[in-house]
């Protein structure tokens, strides 16, 4: 058995599938990885511009329901004074 002869085919063997490994493998692998890559990216910035955008709506909401509040306790009141008004007549 001749080790030196097995050896050399399979060094060759080897070297022909990484060689092709290289050319038609590891782009399509490393393009994919690059997508996902980017669209993990694009998804957090998406999901951080829709908290900046929740928290605006959570203060634009607060301002109105406080508003909202400030104009139920001013109707309240004048009611209750035409109230009282009608009752000392």
């Amino acid at each position: 058995m001749n080790i030196n002869a097995t050896l050399f085919g399979q060094t060759i063997a080897f070297v022909i599938f990484v060689a092709i490994c290289w050319k038609y493998v590891w782009p399509p692998i490393i393009a994919a990885m690059a997508e996902r890559e980017k669209r993990i990216a694009d998804g957090l910035e998406a999901a951080k511009k829709a908290d900046d955008s929740l928290e605006e709506a959570q203060l634009a909401f607060d301002k109105e329901l406080n508003k909202a509040k400030v104009e139920a306790s001013e109707l309240i009141d004048k009611a209750n004074q035409r109230a009282s008004q009608i009752v000392e007549h």
